[in-house]
């Protein structure tokens, strides 16, 4: 998978010591287990430890990115530009070579907006390398959040993620392009980020971060302003069944690391950050 949409996968042989990243995030009588996630995955990520289980099932909410379930009353934006508008020849080219190897039909991605196509190319990708979005680190705990009768809340809606979608650049050319150049080196360092998230490997998953090629744009609209939309919301809880109690959070790995990360800006803001997972060090190493 390319570095891009990876990036937005997380926007993720160890020891069996080692967990995925979770912390304690504290201030008074509000408490917040929070949790990064890969939004896909396979069975060897589960299960997850006992302790984040023991965390879920006394919470008060799961609070996710997105609750899929709202999904009522989504509108799309009319099509303006297609992929094959924003394209080059050569780019067109590689697109229906990369269709072809996915079994998707090429020229009804070119009649796709960009955004759509890199998606489309992306969840294809996945399935490709052995990954499903079911077996997604949310997926998992919003079905555990069900069976133990936790309710679910996003921490945006489903709308506004697809306005974040559809609303890029020239429709999303940028995934679109990154999905075709990086197409072809993206096997071994997707399966790298996977065994970084499993070990709960910082410096890894950060090391990741600064090799992710990005506009400023795209880095702003979907981590950037996110990252501080989502720690302004937490650290005033108005909108939760209760101001105060415990809950339990889980968003993309990659929005819990860096200097501007959920993580810093809720320490900012006054909050005691503890990190409460192992982690051990990922014997892997990303090849671009």
């Amino acid at each position: 998978m390319n570095r891009l949409m990876v990036f937005a996968l997380l926007v993720f042989s160890t020891s069996l010591t080692a967990e995925p990243l979770y912390w304690s995030v504290t201030k008074g009588s509000l408490n917040y287990t929070i949790m990064g996630s890969v939004h896909i995955g396979d069975k060897s990520m589960y299960p997850l430890p006992d302790k984040v289980f023991e965390k879920l099932k006394t919470s008060q909410a799961l609070i996710v990115e997105t609750d899929i379930s709202q999904s009522s009353g989504i509108k799309y934006p009319p099509t303006k530009l297609l992929s094959k508008d924003v394209l080059s020849k050569q780019q067109r080219d590689e697109l229906l070579g990369i269709a072809n190897l996915l079994e998707l039909n090429g020229n009804e991605l070119l009649a796709t907006p960009p955004w759509a196509a890199a998606l489309a190319i992306q969840l294809k990708q996945i399935e490709y390398l052995g990954y499903s979005s079911a077996d997604g680190v949310d997926a998992r705990l919003a079905y555990k959040a069900a069976s133990w009768k936790v309710p679910v809340v996003g921490l945006e809606s489903l709308q506004f993620q697809i306005d974040l979608l559809t609303g890029q650049k020239q429709a999303g050319k940028e995934m679109l392009v990154s999905a075709i150049e990086e197409f072809d080196h993206s096997e071994g360092s997707t399966h790298c980020l996977i065994d970084s998230w499993k070990a709960g490997d910082i410096n890894k998953l950060d090391e990741f971060a600064g090799l992710t090629e990005m506009s400023p744009e795209f880095e702003a609209a979907f981590l950037t302003d996110r990252n501080l939309d989502w720690a302004e919301k937490l650290s005033n809880p108005d909108w939760l069944p209760d101001d105060k109690g415990n809950y339990f959070v889980v968003v993309g790995t990659l929005h819990l690391i860096g200097d501007r990360s959920v993580l810093k800006l809720m320490k900012e803001k006054g909050f005691k950050v503890s990190q409460l997972s192992t982690s051990t060090k990922a014997q892997c190493e990303f090849k671009y």
